[in-house]
């Protein structure tokens, strides 16, 4: 990561110039000159857009840089202002690629720590609401861990563990939904499947308290009344929402009343 040195000392900007004209006739493509050569290959040109918050022309000469000068040592860093430029206009797909690159082919850059946080946040940002596919949100929380098991000293440390707490609370949430799906068609084997499921692997969500009551409704209405007692059990104070609580602490006391028979 050094700086201020031009890996072509003896080219000025014009002739950088001059040969991305040559490079975009050559070609023989339409389009503008930006758009076939991705800009100026000139790190502190793109670095001082970058600074000045012109995320755009950063992008097309920071582009330009690691494109040309592949294995130079500034390549990481225009790699990972490349990335934060593309990040902070919300193209989180291209930003994504530029953070694995830099973590593939420059393990020891001193933005490696950065790069893996906002390569986490990237997939974060793209994850979708809990009944649509998870891939994202599940890649998110793989990559978070990665991130807090080499950085657990790093400033945004905390700010990872919370996004896995909020990323796994959807995935419970998901769960909760096809189990109670489930049980509304009267498919209670496979209901019985997501909410355990829930209990079992995301103890901690609120979506735990609320997959308990609805495990321990059906379960009565089959006459499992013991079992239900002892699901409703599993749930630790202060997890459920109020009213959860409040009908868990309802459907407890009525169970413990009988003694909780069958």
């Amino acid at each position: 990561m050094s700086r201020g040195r031009d890996p072509l000392p003896g080219l000025s900007r014009r002739s950088l110039i001059l040969l991305a004209a040559a490079s975009y006739l050559a070609s023989g493509c339409g389009g503008t000159l930006q758009e076939q050569t991705g800009g100026i290959a000139d790190y502190e040109r793109g670095k001082k857009s970058y600074d000045e918050t012109n995320w755009a022309d950063a992008a097309l000469d920071l582009k330009a840089f690691v494109e040309a000068y592949p294995g130079t040592e500034r390549t990481d860093d225009a790699l990972y202002y490349l990335g934060d430029a593309y990040f902070r206009m919300k193209d989180y797909a291209l930003a994504s690629g530029q953070f694995d690159r830099l973590l593939r082919d420059f393990p020891s850059s001193l933005y490696e720590a950065d790069a893996r946080f906002l390569l986490a946040r990237c997939d974060d940002l793209q994850s979708h609401g809990a009944m649509l596919d998870q891939t994202e949100t599940e890649r998110a929380i793989t990559r978070y861990r990665e991130f807090l098991g080499a950085h657990a000293d790093h400033p945004r440390a905390a700010e990872a563990t919370a996004r896995i707490a909020a990323l796994r609370d959807r995935l419970a949430e998901k769960r909760f939904k096809s189990g109670r799906l489930y049980t509304r068609l009267h498919e209670f084997a496979a209901a019985d499947r997501y909410l355990r499921g829930i209990i079992a692997d995301y103890p901690d969500s609120r979506w735990a308290a609320d997959a308990a009551l609805l495990l321990a409704e059906t379960l009565v209405s089959r006459g499992r009344r013991a079992e239900a007692l002892e699901t409703l059990r599993l749930i630790p104070p202060g997890l459920a929402r109020a009213e959860t609580q409040r009908k868990i602490d309802e459907q407890r006391r009525a169970l413990e009343s009988d003694g909780g028979s069958r």
